[in-house]
C-alpha cells in the first residue's frame, strides 16, 4: 500500500479543488491511500528572513515562525511516513524563492519524491518560464515530477517525462447540468486593467434585460457552486490559463462568453498555438467582438436558450470535446500510479 500526503493551502480556491479531485481518484484506485491536508503555510515558514524581508520585520517574522514551531515540526515529521508529498498550489507561486521553501522541504523529504500539481505544466508556458528566470526563482527541477490538469497553456506539447497531464475529475464534484429557474449571466471576479471588457459586459446584459451577478468577496466551495447551478451565462475577464471556473459552469449548463479566443488557453483545440494566440474554441464557448455583437448573441442565445433543455446540451459539448476536464485522463494517470508503485521517481 502506497501511502500519499497531498498537501495545499486551506483557502477555498482552486487548488483545494484539484487537491480533492485527485484524493476522490486515489480513493477508488487499489494499492493507494491518500490525505488531504491544508497545511501548505507549513512551507512558508521554512524561509529564511531574507526572503521575506521586504514584507515583514524581523521580529514579526520570527515571532510567526516561532508560534508554530512545534506544530510545523510535527507535520514535517508526519509527512515523512508517506511515500510520496504532492504538492497543489497555483503556479508560479510554488516557484516564488520568496513565498514557499520547497527546496528545504526536499532535503527534509530526502528520498520521498515530492511531486507538484497543478492546472498546467511550466513548460508549457514559456512566459512563465522567462519570468522566473528573469527574477532568480526556481524552475521545475525543484520537483520529482509534475501533474497537470492540460496539455496546452500558452503552448501545447504532449505529456512525457517529467510530467503527466491527469486531467481534472469533476465529476467526483457531483457537479452536473441542472434545470435553470430563468436566464441569468455571471460576471466573474473583477481584474484590474480588464474593466473594458467588463463595462461592455454589464453594458450589454442591461441592454438587452438578462440580470446578472458580479462575482465579489469570498465565497465556499459549495457557496459559489450555487451559484454556477443558477448561471445561463458566464463572463470571462481575463485570460485564464485554465480557468477552473470555466469547467464548473460548463458543468452546470451555462454557455460561456469570451472576447478572445485567446483568454481560455487550456480550451484551444489547435494541434499547436501561439503564446497567447487565438484558438478554436467548442461551440459551449460564446466569442463575440465588442458590446454590439455581444448584444446580438446574447439576444440569439437568450431565445434559443430552453431552460430546461439547453444545460444537458451544454454539458453533453463540454464533456464531448474536453473529457478530460470532466472525468479525467485515466491513461495519463495509471502512468503516473504505476511509476509510483514501482519507484520510478
Amino acid at each position: 500500500m502506497k501511502k500519499i500526503a497531498i498537501v495545499t493551502k486551506p483557502n477555498y480556491s482552486s487548488p483545494r479543488i484539484l487537491a480533492n479531485c485527485l484524493q476522490a481518484v486515489f480513493s477508488q484506485t487499489e494499492g493507494i491511500q491518500s490525505e488531504v491536508f491544508h497545511k501548505l503555510f507549513v512551507f512558508k515558514r521554512l524561509l529564511e528572513y531574507k526572503r521575506v524581508a521586504k514584507n515583514y520585520n524581523f521580529f514579526t517574522w520570527k515571532a510567526y515562525q516561532l508560534i508554530h514551531y512545534i506544530q510545523d515540526q510535527l507535520f514535517l515529521s508526519k509527512l515523512k511516513k508517506f511515500d510520496a508529498v504532492v504538492i497543489v498550489e497555483c503556479s508560479p507561486k510554488c516557484y516564488l524563492n520568496d513565498t514557499f521553501d520547497f527546496v528545504k522541504l526536499k532535503q527534509e523529504l530526502k528520498d520521498i519524491p515530492m511531486i507538484y500539481h497543478g492546472v498546467y505544466y511550466l513548460g508549457n508556458a514559456p512566459t512563465m518560464v522567462s519570468y522566473l528566470d528573469a527574477g532568480g526563482h526556481h524552475q521545475e527541477d525543484i520537483f520529482d515530477w509534475h501533474l497537470a490538469v492540460s496539455e496546452v497553456t500558452e503552448i501545447r506539447s504532449k505529456p512525457k517525462a517529467p510530467w503527466n497531464q491527469i486531467g481534472l475529475n469533476l465529476k467526483s464534484t457531483g457537479l452536473v447540468p441542472v434545470p435553470k429557474k430563468e436566464h441569468l449571466a455571471l460576471i466573474d471576479f473583477y481584474r484590474p486593467g480588464y474593466e473594458e471588457a467588463r463595462n461592455e459586459q454589464k453594458k450589454a446584459l442591461e441592454a438587452v434585460g438578462i440580470p446578472y451577478i458580479e462575482l465579489s468577496g469570498s465565497y465556499t466551495i459549495d457557496e459559489i457552486r450555487e451559484v454556477y447551478k443558477k448561471a445561463t451565462f458566464y463572463f470571462l475577464q481575463f485570460p485564464e490559463s485554465f480557468g477552473l471556473p470555466i469547467a464548473e459552469c460548463l458543468s452546470c449548463g451555462a454557455y460561456v462568453f469570451t472576447p478572445d479566443t485567446s483568454w481560455g488557453m487550456a480550451w484551444r483545440q489547435d494541434e499547436e498555438v501561439e503564446v497567447h494566440g487565438p484558438g478554436k474554441l467548442a461551440d459551449c464557448f460564446v466569442v463575440y467582438d465588442g458590446q454590439e455583437d455581444l448584444q446580438k448573441k446574447l439576444l440569439q442565445y437568450k431565445a434559443e436558450y430552453d431552460l430546461e433543455k439547453t444545460p444537458e446540451e451544454v454539458f453533453q459539448i463540454f464533456t464531448e470535446n474536453y473529457p478530460d476536464y470532466y472525468y479525467g485522463n485515466k491513461r495519463e494517470l495509471d502512468q503516473f500510479i504505476d511509476k509510483l508503485k514501482s519507484g520510478g521517481f
